[in-house]
């Protein structure tokens, strides 16, 4: 079951009590108030029940319904301005790791979601495990695409067996997100997202992986002192 549904929305457009169609039109005004009053500059501590169900137009015990808590209605909100996750069939490791490295640019660059993301991370300090469940459930889907191409890497003996794949994630992810997030620096083109795959396989491909862009280069041995 998805994490943002309670156990009445288990079978789809059913109430708890069992009768009642659900309204996708109530769910998108829920979630679209609840995005706008985000985006307007109200906290996540200041948001309320009351306040989503006053600008979507609906009762509280509707918002209740669908989702339990505040926390579970804001990822819900969050989670529809996300992207899917690219197709990678097909594509080398390098491609792979670019692929999903540059679409962080497209996601949160310039979007709703790139601001309310900078929002929510103000919370990290008083609700850290907010954050957490931000990323178990808004990126999970991106993150465990990241964490197979890695691990088809280290199969392949692209990689380095010893390779520790949850931090080659954020050793991936963390420049971006610096970037666009912390930095709020504009990303042009997926030259960035490029550069930091290569940087990242420079030093994590096996001896064994072949030339080519993101391999480590060869270090020749130190030239011989002539003999005099």
């Amino acid at each position: 079951m998805p994490p943002h549904l309670d156990r009445s929305a288990a079978a789809p457009g059913r109430t708890a009590r069992g009768g009642r169609q659900r309204d996708p039109a109530a769910d998108r005004a829920i979630l679209n108030g609840t995005l706008a009053l985000l985006s307007e500059g109200c906290s996540f501590g200041d948001l309320s029940m009351d306040l989503v169900a006053q600008r979507a137009g609906v009762a509280r015990a509707t918002i209740y319904r669908r989702w339990r808590n505040k926390e579970e209605l804001v990822l819900a909100a969050l989670s529809t301005l996300d992207l899917p996750v690219p197709p990678l069939t097909g594509l080398s490791l390098r491609d792979k790791l670019v692929t999903l490295v540059d679409q962080l640019r497209h996601r949160g660059q310039d979007t709703p979601l790139h601001r309310l993301i900078g929002s929510l991370l103000g919370e990290a300090v008083r609700r850290p495990h907010l954050v957490e469940r931000f990323e178990q459930t808004v990126t999970a889907a991106r993150h465990e695409a990241l964490l197979a191409a890695l691990r088809d890497g280290v199969d392949s003996g692209e990689l380095r067996a010893d390779l520790d794949l949850e931090d080659a994630v954020e050793i991936l992810t963390g420049p971006m997100a610096a970037r666009l997030i912390l930095r709020q620096r504009a990303v042009e083109s997926s030259a960035f997202a490029e550069s930091i795959v290569d940087t990242f396989l420079n030093g994590t491909r096996t001896t064994c992986a072949g030339a080519g862009p993101g391999t480590a280069p060869e270090h020749s041995p130190p030239p011989q002192e002539p003999q005099s």
